[in-house]
């Protein structure tokens, strides 16, 4: 596979001319610089920015948080070696949510099913914890409402946890 690969990118050199190879290499070469600026500037931003370079100009597009992020965001590029311009087409969209926001609703989720699950006699087995931004959102089925109300007290009292919904239901 590797043979194949590497067959197809000399087909594709040797087929350019000696200024497009150059141009190639050196915009491949920009492009690695601009997503470690990039990064820099935020870790999300290798999820939530896509760089593509031609002839040293740069297009950014895809979303930041706010207005401040997107002008961070085209300031970093414009400082990287070998550019020389950048065509900004980010979208500004204060909801999207990059890898840390996402990993932290994991680990409070984790912390509240733990939580639970340290309360004598309750099976989370039965229940699902998601949570987003602090807001913990409880689904399944208990035995009583008293250990729903088990569930959803401990669920409040976790650190981090901002409100809680109950989605569980009570079965017989």
């Amino acid at each position: 596979m590797k043979v194949v690969v590497a067959m197809l990118l000399f087909a594709a050199a040797a087929s350019c001319s000696g200024g497009q190879q150059k141009n190639a290499g050196n915009d491949a070469l920009v492009t690695v610089a601009v997503k470690a600026k990039l990064a820099a500037v935020d870790v999300d931003s290798t999820d939530a920015v896509g760089v593509s370079v031609a002839n040293g100009t740069v297009t950014l597009t895809g979303k930041a948080h706010s207005q401040r992020e997107r002008q961070e965001y085209v300031a970093a590029a414009r400082s990287a070696d070998g550019v020389t311009g950048v065509d900004d087409r980010l979208a500004i969209d204060p909801n999207e949510r990059g890898v840390r926001e996402q990993s932290a609703d994991v680990a409070l989720a984790g912390k509240v099913s733990a939580a639970i699950a340290g309360q004598a006699g309750i099976n989370v087995f039965h229940t699902k914890v998601t949570a987003h931004d602090g807001a913990v959102t409880i689904d399944g089925t208990v035995p009583s409402s008293s250990v729903a109300r088990t569930i959803v007290d401990t669920a409040r009292g976790v650190n981090g946890v901002k409100s809680v919904v109950s989605r569980l239901a009570v079965y017989p």
